[in-house]
């Protein structure tokens, strides 16, 4: 078995690197998949945008065996069933991670401008939640919630297979 990621800030590249030193597998970036044998077991990680788990398409004629997602909400956002549903991972094992975010100053091109203007329609919206703010302040301000402990329910399902 190895563990497979795609990585857009670092963030799941941490969790993939902590994962591998865990468990002594192999960690692989998506860009190194011709490394990775199509009939080896997987664990894909990838980061989380709109309920998708990014890079895990590349891995359709891999053999995966598990699939963490990584973001900033405090869980898998919009919920996990409806990530499980938009990624057909329903027979397969998902966890969600929390990841993090880089402050928005320091975002460029595309990336600064879908989350000024996603910042920007959280702080219209009247009667806010305590999520949305939440949303606002790690956009704005970012966040790192990468740590050891998210990765436990991983483990656990690990040594059961």
């Amino acid at each position: 078995m190895v563990i497979v990621y795609a990585s857009k800030t670092g963030f799941t590249k941490r969790y993939a690197g902590m994962l591998a030193e865990k468990t002594q597998l192999e960690a692989y970036s998506v860009s190194e998949l011709s490394k990775v044998s199509k009939n080896e077991e997987v664990i894909f990680l990838g980061w989380m945008k709109v309920g998708k788990v990014q890079g895990l398409k590349k891995m359709s004629k891999h053999n995966v065996k598990a699939v963490c997602g990584s973001g900033t909400g405090r869980t898998a956002e919009p919920d996990e069933s409806t990530v499980i549903s938009r990624n057909n991972l329903q027979n397969m094992p998902f966890f969600y991670m929390r990841g993090g975010c880089k402050p928005l100053n320091t975002l460029t091109g595309m990336d600064r401008f879908m989350m000024k203007l996603f910042v920007n329609m959280l702080k219209k919206q009247e009667n806010k939640d305590e999520r949305q703010i939440e949303a606002i302040s790690i956009i704005e301000n970012g966040y790192d919630g990468v740590k050891e402990e998210n990765l436990q329910p991983v483990l656990d399902w690990l040594s059961t297979v």
